[in-house]
């Protein structure tokens, strides 16, 4: 890829005091019978209209790389509803950061309830930094579907608020590359970004072509939109131990595209004070390792784009 000239956007957000479950929404249910699962979950979400494109079980990789588990199951799930999808990505592009959204599903060992995490329409915008009715749109339906499909759900309230932070929440790249040179730039620039992950241990847990989708309904506005599904084991099995409802950012979503006529690559990518502020993380060994993860990316996006 050329030499691009980088800048960031630096969304700089407060988070408000109010209670976790404004930007976190948990529900509770009994599964002392153990009928409820993370693919029956799944299966429901999707004959409801979700796309669910990846639901991974977590509980077994933690077992097999760190010999424990205090989980009788944990999975992340990625899913979007399509046509509230392809409408906010079409209204704001960095909105794919979002499309799939991440579901937690868990239940810990000698439990009798299970847990479903994810992020509420309140957190969605302060991450953007824009107030839509598609927001709150989706998160009525998300609401009203695990109400259909786990009648015996009720929603619960944390133990604890925010911190506020005036960080930046995501950060976006843009790549100068003409329209002609950039299918081919992009190529490079994702066997470089895929090489540099490994040594740190990223891994892409998901991967979608959301540019198909937009083609399907005759959108024809990008060269690309790759979405980028990224979990890192170590991290995510860390913060499950005290934080389980973590997964609602798990894996995280960094998306990569280039409108046509503009002449640039962009890529959005969330930023570990999401995690830090909402989950109102203070263990020092935790924010250590996520600011080193984030140094990673950093270091592994820019050298891929040089």
């Amino acid at each position: 890829m050329k030499r691009v000239m980088l800048f960031l956007t630096m969304v700089i957000l407060a988070l408000t005091n109010a209670s976790g479950d404004e930007d976190i929404l948990l529900y509770k249910v009994d599964n002392s019978k153990n009928l409820i699962s993370a693919d029956t979950i799944a299966s429901s979400l999707a004959e409801k209209g979700y796309t669910v494109a990846k639901n991974q079980d977590m509980n077994g990789p933690y077992k097999r790389q760190f010999q424990e588990s205090s989980f009788k199951s944990y999975n992340l799930m990625s899913i979007y509803y399509p046509s509230i999808a392809k409408e906010s990505l079409l209204k704001y592009a960095e909105s794919g950061l979002f499309v799939p959204f991440s579901i937690a599903v868990y239940q810990r060992e000698n439990e009798n309830s299970l847990y479903i995490a994810l992020l509420t329409s309140d957190a969605k915008e302060k991450i953007l930094n824009v107030i839509d009715p598609l927001f709150s749109k989706l998160e009525a339906l998300n609401r009203k579907t695990i109400n259909k499909i786990l009648p015996k759900a009720v929603e619960i309230k944390f133990d604890y608020k925010p911190i506020k932070t005036d960080e930046k929440l995501y950060t976006k790249y843009s790549f100068e590359v003409d329209d002609e040179d950039a299918i081919e730039a992009y190529e490079e620039f994702k066997m470089l970004l895929t090489e540099g992950m490994k040594p740190s241990g990223f891994v892409v847990a998901n991967y979608i072509d959301y540019n198909k989708e937009l083609k399907k309904d005759k959108h024809d506005d990008y060269l690309f939109y790759d979405s980028y599904s990224l979990c890192k084991l170590k991290i995510i099995y860390e913060l499950s131990k005290t934080k389980p409802e973590a997964g609602a950012f798990a894996p995280c979503t960094m998306v990569v595209y280039h409108k046509k006529g503009s002449n640039k690559t962009e890529l959005v990518s969330l930023n570990i004070n999401n995690l830090t502020s909402t989950l109102a993380l203070k263990d020092e060994s935790l924010l250590q390792m996520l600011e080193k993860a984030q140094k990673d990316m950093t270091a592994i996006i820019e050298d891929a784009s040089e």
